[in-house]
């Protein structure tokens, strides 16, 4: 009997990447919840992310250290000062040491001038939140990294290689080595890019995806986000609303108010309009889609996550079986 295939849950960093403003932290989220659901422990790490977990997770913590949010799922907003510390206690093995050196206000200026550091602190956090144990078990199995948005995240996953490749052995070269390492090992690591079926999106996506590629990521499947559904596009529904749209452009006494037609037809266009970016995303991009519908609510917040996290595992398990 043939075995199933590894999905996106079972690698050890998810990086979540893709141009500001497509919905990276909500597919972030829901990635994390639907994993944690299947039993993994997971961690969801942002990267001096707008404060946006309490309301989407409907939880009051500060999420400035790592804290608790759900069954086998916690959550942390990783500032640079914070990630240095801890880097530091990590390379230095001392807490005590790692504040005599990293809390003098002089060490701070000198630090602050170096390029990249702050950020390399970030994302060497989240590699040692990767191989961090607890009575001789991962703490966590899977991390998945709510990246920033695609210039930023183009540098900050190149700063181990430039670590590797520039800077003379010592403490900052083994842990950049391990999480290149990570980086581009694809049975560890995968990149899901987040994108919406409109024009610049997707253009940037593949963009995006060229840059990561020469970094030596791997990419999973990319989620299109925020799809209108196909109604009025085919069958009984396309006939009835072209027929109601003639009724009302010619008598003048439509069936149905104006407004109803005019939202009817306006999302048969935007679903059409998201039809043609799928193709050409698919053409410049040939990597499985998983679909997130647009979610039509007031208040974007847990349910809204919820609803999200099951239609993407839904897809991703799908994903799974017809390779096996």
């Amino acid at each position: 009997m043939p075995q199933a295939r590894p999905t996106l849950f079972d690698r050890r960093l998810l990086v979540i990447a893709g141009k500001g403003g497509v919905g990276r932290t909500t597919v972030a989220c829901a990635l994390a919840l639907a994993a944690a659901r299947r039993g993994k422990r997971v961690l969801l790490a942002q990267t001096k992310s707008k404060e946006r977990l309490p309301r989407l997770f409907g939880v009051t913590q500060n999420f400035v250290e790592v804290q608790p949010v759900d069954s086998n799922l916690w959550a942390v907003n990783m500032t640079p000062e914070v990630a240095l510390r801890e880097y530091g206690v990590m390379v230095l093995r001392s807490s005590f040491l790692s504040r005599q050196v990293l809390e003098r206000d002089v060490v701070r200026a000198f630090l602050r001038a170096i390029p990249g550091l702050y950020d390399y602190s970030m994302l060497g956090k989240v590699w040692f939140h990767t191989t961090e144990q607890v009575a001789g078990r991962p703490r966590f199995d899977l991390v998945v990294l709510d990246g920033p948005a695609t210039g930023h995240a183009l540098t900050l996953l190149a700063i181990p290689k430039v670590i590797c490749d520039t800077v003379p052995e010592g403490p900052l070269t083994g842990p950049a080595r391990e999480c290149l390492s990570l980086l581009t090992d694809a049975a560890r690591c995968q990149t899901v890019l987040v994108t919406l079926a409109e024009d610049l999106p997707v253009s940037e996506s593949i963009q995006l995806s060229q840059g990561l590629r020469q970094l030596g990521l791997h990419l999973g499947p990319i989620v299109v986000n925020r799809l209108y559904p196909p109604r009025f596009r085919s069958g009984v529904n396309a006939l009835a609303l072209e027929e109601l749209l003639a009724t009302a452009n010619t008598a003048g006494n439509a069936a149905l108010p104006a407004e109803v037609l005019h939202a009817a037809n306006l999302q048969r266009q935007r679903s059409a309009l998201n039809e043609h970016y799928l193709k050409t995303l698919h053409a410049g991009l040939p990597l499985p889609q998983l679909h997130a519908p647009y979610l039509f609510t007031a208040q974007f917040a847990r349910a809204a996550i919820e609803t999200l996290a099951d239609r993407l595992a839904e897809q991703i398990d799908a994903q799974a079986q017809s390779l096996t």
